[in-house]
């Protein structure tokens, strides 16, 4: 199902919406977009993440991760990042450049926490092994965890630009969006 939206206007809003959707639905393609950052030794690194919070007014989205997962390391030595995200039903791809905040303390983390820790993913949070560390072969991750610790993160992208594309059978549109411009690009 194609939505065909003529004006700016028209347009930004409806990728707000979907944003704001695909947090709030599973089945939403956008709920897991890839997100890239820049590795230590300067390469890139991208990786599927799950997309918890959208917020229009403040021109951000968030994700949930471990503090001492590679790509916080990442964030704290370059902040910039890019999501892509691919939408079958609208025929919609978006790049999203951003500036991501690595949150780990303050009362968003804290409330966020106490939600977090209610549900069955908790267990991505108090685990004693880092994401990414190796593991003797055929065993599991042993959780040791004790305390109240967690390594609960909330990385917070502020977005800089939007480039959206419209895949149509007739005729592809392309733009370059910001919260102060559009601009038409050749798809």
């Amino acid at each position: 199902m194609q939505i065909t939206l003529r004006t700016p206007p028209e347009i930004r809003d409806q990728i707000w919406k979907e944003l704001i959707r695909s947090v709030h639905d599973r089945h939403h393609a956008w709920r897991t977009p890839v997100l890239s950052t820049l590795s230590i030794d300067g390469g890139v690194n991208s990786r599927t993440v799950v997309l918890r919070g959208a917020n229009e007014d403040e021109n951000n989205l968030w994700v949930y991760t471990d503090a001492r997962s590679p790509k916080v390391t990442e964030l704290r030595n370059n902040n910039n990042g890019f999501f892509v995200f691919w939408s079958p039903r609208l025929h919609w791809q978006l790049r999203i450049k951003v500036n991501i905040a690595v949150l780990t303390s303050g009362p968003l983390v804290d409330d966020l926490w106490k939600k977090v820790s209610q549900s069955g993913a908790i267990t991505d949070y108090i685990n004693s092994s880092r994401p990414g560390s190796k593991l003797i072969m055929n065993s599991e991750p042993v959780n040791t965890h004790e305390s109240n610790e967690h390594y609960f993160a909330v990385l917070r992208a502020d977005v800089n630009e939007i480039d959206w594309l419209e895949l149509s059978g007739s005729r592809h549109r392309r733009a370059k969006i910001t919260d102060k411009s559009w601009d038409w690009l050749t798809p």
